[in-house]
């Protein structure tokens, strides 16, 4: 498996995130999709730790929602698994002829490296966008011993 993370120090947990939004082409069951996002977990060298998918059906009984299904699935860096909350998640939105892929990770990845890994598994990416957001200077205090 590939590493995804540049090696810098580790942040605070929560202080920090990075994120992804990708527009894939294509259309897949909802197994495929299950599985996929096995291996994207997999790919980030994370885990989910036993936690189950939240998947949600529409339209919804009234109608309203579109045609398709959600699924989000948290997850928690291998050696945290005791830790109560995640900052840390992947999100399936899925349209009958395309899907985005929602990427939140308390660590750094590759943008490049994951967007080819989900290309790879899910299909061609039509479009993405990646940010981090957090208090930056405090990041870096911490990241350097807590200096000004």
């Amino acid at each position: 498996m590939n590493q995804t993370r540049p090696e810098v120090p580790r942040p605070l947990d929560g202080w920090r995130t990075w994120n992804l939004d990708c527009l894939v082409a294509g259309a897949k069951t909802l197994q495929e999709f299950l599985d996929a996002r096995t291996q994207l977990v997999n790919f980030l060298g994370m885990d989910m730790a036993g936690m189950v998918p939240d998947i949600k059906s529409y339209p919804l009984a009234d109608g309203r929602g579109g045609q398709g299904h959600t699924i989000y699935q948290p997850f928690v860096e291998p050696c945290w698994i005791h830790q109560s909350l995640t900052t840390s998640f992947l999100i399936f939105d899925i349209w009958p002829e395309h899907f985005t892929v929602t990427l939140k990770s308390c660590l750094p990845f590759s943008t490049q490296a994951v967007c080819q890994e989900i290309a790879r598994v899910c299909g061609p990416v039509l479009d993405f966008h990646s940010w981090t957001l957090g208090p930056v200077a405090a990041v870096r205090r911490a990241w350097c011993g807590g200096g000004q």
